[in-house]
Order: C-alpha cells, then structure tokens, then sequence
C-alpha cells in the first residue's frame, strides 16, 4: 500500500544505517563527529544489554511463534517497507537523512491532525530476513534509547542493542535457552547469559 511520507517538523528525529558519515542535528546545531570512540562505557554497555534482555522476556521471545515485527507494532511504532513508499518519498527519504538511510531509517514526528507523537522504522525489504532483523532492531534502539540527534554515540548504542537482540534471537532458536530460563525460573542461568554477553560485547568494539 502506497502512502505519502508524513510531513516532517522541526524536530522530527532521523536515524539511519549502522554507521554515520556527517553528524548534523535536526535542529540549527550540530554534532562534532570528528572524534569516534572505538567502545562504549562498561556501565552503558551493561544498561543496554539489560533493557534488551528485559524487552525480549517480558514479550516472551521464547515461545513457540513469536514475532518480533509484532511486538513492535503493539508498541504503537509503524514499520513500513520500502517497497511501500512511492518513489518520489523515497527520493525525499534520500534527502533528508544524513546517514545510510538505504538500510533503514527511524522517523518521530507529530501527527499533522491530532499533535500526537508518530513513530515509524522504515526498512529495507529487499534484504536477508536476518538483516532485516538487525535493520529494524537497530532503529528500535534509537526510538527506546530516546535519541533526539544523529551521533556516532548514538549509532554505537544502536549497533550493540541490535546485536544482543540478534544473538539472543539466534541462540533461542538453536537452543531454546529462553524457554528453559522461563519454564525453570532459573535467574541463575538468566544473570550467566547477562555476564556472558557483557565479557563478548565489552571484550571488542563495539562498532
């Protein structure tokens, strides 16, 4: 189904692609991109793999059909392929993002009718289905961390939300280790997994 893109306002916040080439604020300032850390703060990386972890077990990623484009969708966020947007929208979608808007992008803006804040992760749906996963997971990240600008800090914390997202994914399918953690209430194995991932994402670079 074709529709147009929403009007964007003043504050609307684009995110796009893994990483950033030019760092500029949707508003009159801009972000210093020159300097680029190669890793994220220990404390950080903890946070994110927690809200990630918390994310998938509350919404039962371990059981039998779950759909992780719907869990999305019940949170009130849009996800719209490219192939559904008319082609002169995907030229204005070109132009308005800084990054690498042909994997993906994270829109908020506000309802032109109602002032109600919108949110939309536009994808590129001509892609694997794992990395459509991690598309998606990545701009969920910008939306749930509450970025407001595009920033190479910014992008780092969405490539490590990401690839916890898909790690856990992967092992649930291959091991059903979710399954087992919620069936025992076994929280000792739950806070192994937690320290396992922080010694893999802490150990390398993030990006």
């Amino acid at each position: 189904m074709n529709t147009k893109l929403p009007k964007r306002c003043k504050n609307a916040a684009l995110h796009g692609g893994k990483r950033l080439e030019n760092c500029t604020e949707q508003t009159d300032k801009t972000t210093d991109c020159t300097t680029k850390p190669s890793t994220l703060p220990s404390r950080k990386v903890s946070q994110i793999i927690l809200t990630v972890v918390n994310l998938l077990s509350e919404e039962g990623y371990f059981r039998e059909g779950f759909d992780y484009m719907e869990m999305i969708r019940k949170k009130g966020i849009v996800l719209k392929e490219y192939s559904a947007f008319k082609s002169e929208n995907l030229l204005e979608l070109q132009k308005v993002s800084i990054g690498l808007w042909n994997e993906g992008l994270c829109l908020i803006f506000p309802d032109p009718q109602t002032g109600a804040t919108c949110r939309m992760i536009a994808y590129n749906d001509n892609k694997s289905a794992a990395e459509v996963m991690q598309i998606i997971f990545h701009e969920l990240a910008h939306i749930m961390l509450r970025h407001t600008q595009q920033s190479n800090l910014g992008e780092m914390e969405a490539t490590l939300f990401s690839g916890v997202a898909m790690l856990l994914m992967v092992l649930e399918q291959q091991f059903h280790i979710g399954r087992m953690i919620a069936e025992k209430g076994d929280k000792t194995m739950l806070k192994g997994i937690q320290e396992g991932l922080m010694r893999k994402f802490n150990a390398q670079e993030v990006l």
